[in-house]
């Protein structure tokens, strides 16, 4: 009898030790969520930064945890992170990777967007290329800029506003605004009372302008043919001139090369001094027929 209890005791000792056994393996499969199958397929991402990500840390489709990091390797300056994906995870050719916070504080993830084209993905092309999309602590350094920026800003304005106390407590200011004010309404008055007075002779002053304006187009438009005959007229003119200019430039570097006869008047001094010569001579003849008389005698 006594033998029949012990055995009974140890029957129920070691069952409660199986069953605890199996709780204990069961919770630590559940919690690291490892599973039996093995429906998984691999991909190869590359990432210039993956921001502190692990091995094991979750893959996510759509934020839906749909696999893990496998493996974490180097290629050549980039990051090459192994995907494991279970095999219902339907990715297309367009699909994006991102490596971003998993919690708020603490962790990462590799967060997949399927992508929307009709093509599935082509697994043969990895690897594939991923961004890092950040985590929280990397805006820490940001926000400081922004609060030293704000508190520059904010004695900014608290001189500002201190200047603008000082200079309205100024009693000139206050009487030269008040001055300007009262002088601005009663132009404002004045011209009212010139538009209602002269209100007719403005809108017949109006009229009489764009009759004017008429008219001038009637006549453009009349003598459009003349005009345009005096504009090519003026032009020829012009072209004519033009070619005056060159003739006069041609002249002057004739003039100044000392080549022919103008420039041989100018720089030739024994043509200068026989036309000289000439003059006195001529001089002469008209004092002697002044004093002496024309005296012709052809026989």
């Amino acid at each position: 009898m006594n033998e029949q209890k012990l055995f009974s005791i140890e029957f129920k000792v070691g069952l409660t030790v199986i069953i605890a056994t199996f709780i204990l393996v069961f919770g630590i499969i559940w919690g690291k969520e490892y599973r039996l199958e093995t429906d998984k397929y691999h991909l190869q991402v590359l990432f210039d930064n993956v921001g502190g990500l692990v091995v094991g840390d979750p893959v996510t489709v759509n934020g839906v945890r749909e696999g893990k990091i496998k493996q974490i390797d180097w290629q050549n300056r980039l990051v090459l992170c192994t995907l494991e994906i279970n095999n219902h995870v339907q990715l297309y050719e367009d699909a994006s990777f991102t490596v971003q916070s998993a919690e708020l504080l603490s962790g990462m993830k590799v967060e997949i967007h399927p992508g929307r084209s009709d093509k599935n993905i082509n697994k043969a092309r990895q690897p594939f290329t991923g961004k890092y999309g950040g985590q929280v602590v990397d805006i820490t350094p940001v926000i400081k800029d922004l609060s030293m920026d704000i508190a520059r800003l904010t004695r900014s304005l608290d001189s500002t506003v201190t200047m603008i106390n000082t200079t309205l407590k100024d009693g000139d200011l206050q009487a030269n605004v008040t001055n300007a004010t009262r002088n601005f309404e009663r132009i404002s008055a004045r011209l009212d009372h010139l538009i209602a007075v002269s209100g007719d002779d403005l809108s017949e002053s109006i009229r009489l302008a764009q009759k004017s304006i008429r008219d001038f187009n009637q006549i453009m438009e009349a003598n459009k043919g003349s005009i345009e005959g005096s504009i090519k007229g003026f032009n020829q003119i012009m072209l004519r001139l033009d070619s005056l200019s060159i003739s006069m430039q041609q002249v002057m570097k004739q003039i100044e090369s000392r080549q022919g006869t103008l420039s041989h008047l100018i720089y030739d001094s024994t043509l200068h001094i026989q036309l000289k010569q000439t003059l006195h001579a001529v001089d002469s003849l008209a004092k002697q027929i002044k004093n002496d008389g024309l005296d012709l005698n052809f026989f």
